[in-house]
């Protein structure tokens, strides 16, 4: 797998292979480059490794971010995270939306986890909620686990389903 060469002056074979006498110094290993032909593709192994490279960078994919200053108003679908420090109003469907700090969500939001550290207001309905002590929410939030920070502000309706 490795040739072995000289750092100053191999000598090298007709086949592209260095050959260096091992006992004089500056002698270092270098890749050897394969040559040989590509082997055949199996298709079907080809296949579930992209399926599986699918699902895998879908898990670990980096969020979606409306940047504070940025406002959006309308529809969004989407798989993934989307983090909001901007102001976001309409209908959101989103695996995980985090509401920034400085963030502004108005409108129907439905999630698997809300994460709110801004302002909210409107109607949710996720898996998970967590309110932490610098959010504020007004509207209708159905969920099936709870999270709230001392200090959170919480006007409206917390509803439990199971």
């Amino acid at each position: 797998m490795f040739s072995k060469s000289k750092t100053n002056s191999p000598n090298v074979s007709d086949e592209g292979v260095s050959t260096p006498d091992m006992q004089e110094p500056g002698f270092v290993e270098i890749p050897q480059v394969l040559t040989s032909p590509t082997p055949a593709v199996n298709n079907a192994a080809l296949t579930q490794r992209n399926s599986m490279m699918d699902m895998i960078t879908t898990n670990t994919s980096k969020p979606s971010i409306l940047s504070e200053g940025f406002s959006f108003r309308g529809e969004i679908i989407a798989k993934g995270a989307i983090h909001v420090e901007g102001a976001l109003n309409g209908q959101i469907q989103v695996d995980e939306l985090t509401i920034g700090a400085r963030g502004q969500v108005e409108g129907v939001v439905t999630c698997s986890s809300l994460h709110i550290k801004g302002k909210f207001s409107g109607t949710a309905t996720c898996n998970e909620l967590i309110v932490t002590s610098s959010a504020s929410v007004d509207g209708h939030v159905v969920y099936q686990t709870l999270s709230v920070q001392k200090g959170a502000s919480i006007k409206g309706d917390l509803l439990l389903v199971k």
